[in-house]
């Protein structure tokens, strides 16, 4: 049983055909784990836990008088009151449903339960009668009809009211189970077998026969679990918890291969327990189906079910480390690799925004120009050109110089420029030795008075490597090496030592600003550094993508990227450059016409909530994230509704961004 999600009091609602069980239910997570709490999930997907008490009055009372008049809606709400111990509250609620609902063997069946769960069986069994006067006598009505009599102490027509019950339908879980688990309370494992053979039997039964495949399970008898497996999957007569218990009984007893064989063809993560898709995805990790596996995630992302989202990434994560691990680097010639630089004049998320240059104050057009190099890499004497995927090495060659020129832009009075190497249609460029920087007077720009250069290598593994950076500032007019600064520090403290040499480099060039080019710009704290450092690199490749100049094949982990930044924002509410990033990872992949944004929306639309709630900059940029989604009505109604005196500058990007 899933635990709450926020976002389903905005409308959305569980499948309103489950059919509450009779029996006592396997209390929720957050009851068994603290009684007085409740795990909920809010519109990002974060996981809070929040007092039963302020749930009642705050959330559920409340949502359950907004779907008063909706059938399915109150259905659902009702359900989640019972998983929750709120039955006490549900007696209104159940008797409305019984008037609206144009289904009465539901409505009867959630009104008879909640009359039980108060102790009014009298009163149940009225409710459970007239639901049969109008649906006939079906297996829910008879399920819960025996409850009432069991519930008296009379077993003998408790007996003969589940049997007949059991024979209306004989796959209904609750009824099957329950017969089933009577024969063992009193035959023993013998009876309990004997039960489920005999439902087995009757018409249209599949239920039973899961039950018995676990059985043979149990005793090791694979080829009868798989041949009664087999009769279920190939009749397709099954529901999704069918297909949840199959996957983890045969997980659980270490057939792996024969669950993807018989359960992976016939999962549809629209209509099945998505828990069965969890079960897949860990048995293709397990067989390393990496392929298998990343097409099942691409299934799954898009549910959006909050509860499930840590899951996939974990499963995400993995397949990446399994393809990274088998993928082989493939040696390149440079003479036959066409080369160019891409020139950067602007924050790397100031890119995929359509130019808000509304929001961003722009440098003097004749402002002298500091530029920045991508940094090389220390060799150590084994290196050869060859093409491979992105490493953290290879990315904070890039990420350092987008930091700094970005640091130049808002904290000096000088333009900032970044100039990184590509290879046409195949990515980025990481040189190997000192940059000489000699060599690059000739090619800087009338206006450019310094340029930095810098080389970046590391020692050792993980946790334990140790890194170097030393940063060359040139002048232009003087033609000389002005300075140079280098620090040495440990895997953890990269992020501080970045911050040390741009409060160096800083002081070096002169003209600083006490204040920021744009007054909601923070600097990043030596805590958040590697993180925001993280997030330029990943923006810089967002930023190829959108432009043509990288194939969507040469990418990986895209989801992580676009999350990345959203993660950040969540971490620090009060920053908004991550806000800003975020926005313009979804408009660059809006560019690349990506096949996951739709995945995004509603974690994007929160944000603009949160952002207009704070007077935040970022809820002016709302018709760009409208127009990620297709959200035309919204983006019309907006620009309708623009006073005369609207900014022009703001009129021509709603123009861009509606085009």
């Amino acid at each position: 049983m899933f635990k709450r999600i926020l976002s389903a009091l905005r409308g959305n609602t569980r499948d309103a055909t489950t059919t509450p069980s009779p029996a006592p239910s396997q209390a929720s997570d957050a009851q068994t784990t603290h009684a007085e709490l409740i795990t909920v999930y809010d519109a990002y997907g974060r996981e809070m836990k929040i007092p039963r008490s302020e749930w009642r009055e705050k959330v559920f009372l409340p949502n359950l008088q907004q779907k008063w008049n909706n059938p399915a809606e109150l259905y659902s709400q009702i359900v989640s009151g019972l998983d929750d111990g709120f039955a006490t509250d549900l007696s209104a609620a159940a008797a409305r449903l019984v008037e609206i609902d144009a289904i009465p063997e539901r409505s009867h069946v959630i009104q008879g339960i909640v009359q039980m769960k108060n102790n009014q069986l009298d009163a149940a069994e009225a409710t459970l009668r007239a639901g049969m006067a109008k649906a006939g006598e079906t297996g829910p009505l008879l399920t819960n009809l025996a409850k009432v009599f069991a519930e008296r102490g009379d077993e003998t027509r408790a007996d003969e009211t589940l049997w007949r019950a059991v024979q209306t339908e004989p796959n209904q879980d609750n009824g099957v189970l329950w017969w089933a688990a009577i024969q063992r309370e009193r035959g023993g494992e013998d009876a309990y077998l004997q039960a489920l053979r005999t439902v087995a039997a009757l018409p249209d039964s599949w239920r039973a026969q899961l039950w018995l495949a676990r059985h043979h399970l149990e005793h090791k008898d694979v080829e009868a679990a798989r041949a009664l497996y087999a009769e279920v999957l190939e009749a397709g007569m099954f529901d999704g918890s069918a297909l949840m218990m199959i996957s983890g009984d045969l997980g659980n007893h270490g057939q792996i291969a024969l669950m993807l064989e018989l359960v992976g063809p016939v999962y549809d993560e629209r209509k099945h327990d998505p828990m069965t898709g969890l079960n897949l995805l860990r048995a293709c990790q397990q067989l390393g189906k990496v392929d298998e596996g990343e097409a099942l995630l691409a299934r799954m992302y898009p549910l959006g079910i909050a509860p499930i989202k840590h899951h996939l990434d974990q499963f995400a994560q993995a397949f990446q480390e399994m393809r990274n691990q088998t993928e082989q680097t493939t040696p390149v010639d440079p003479d036959g690799l066409k080369i160019s630089t891409l020139a950067l004049r602007q924050p790397i998320w100031h890119y995929g925004l359509r130019d808000a240059d509304w929001l961003f104050t722009q440098k003097a057009e004749d402002a002298e120009v500091v530029g920045f190099f991508a940094l090389s890499k220390t060799l150590d004497g084994s290196e050869r050109a060859e093409s491979q995927r992105e490493n953290e090495l290879g990315r904070l060659t890039r990420a350092i110089p987008l930091y700094l020129a970005e640091a130049a832009h808002y904290w000096s009075d000088y333009a900032a420029n970044c100039y990184i190497q590509i290879v046409e249609g195949g990515g980025p460029v990481v040189s190997g030795g000192e940059t000489d920087g000699n060599a690059l007077f000739d090619t800087a720009p009338p206006r450019m008075k310094y340029f930095v250069t810098g080389e970046i290598g590391r020692s050792g593994e993980g946790d334990q490597a140790q890194w170097q950076i030393s940063l060359h500032l040139w002048g232009c007019e003087t033609r000389t090496k002005q300075a140079s600064e280098t620090g040495k520090t440990a895997q953890a403290e990269i992020g501080a030592l970045v911050a040390t040499l741009e409060q160096r480099l800083l002081e070096r060039i002169g003209r600083k600003r006490e204040q920021p080019l744009d007054a909601f710009y923070q600097r990043p704290t030596a805590e958040v550094m590697s993180a925001y450092l993280a997030e330029l690199g990943q923006s810089f490749m967002l930023t190829l993508l959108a432009n043509n100049l990288l194939p969507k094949s040469a990418i990986w982990s895209e989801r992580a990227m676009l999350d990345w930044p959203l993660t950040m924002a969540l971490r620090w509410p009060a920053a908004e450059v991550p806000k800003l990033m975020y926005i313009s990872g979804l408009g660059k992949a809006l560019d690349y016409q990506s096949e996951i944004l739709a995945e995004y929306k509603e974690r994007s639309l929160q944000l603009l909530r949160d952002a207009r709630q704070a007077n935040s900059p970022v809820a002016q940029l709302a018709p760009l994230v409208w127009k990620t989604f297709d959200m035309q009505d919204e983006i019309h109604a907006h620009i309708g509704h623009s006073p005369a005196d609207t900014n022009p500058a703001y009129k021509a990007w709603l123009k861009r961004v509606g085009e």
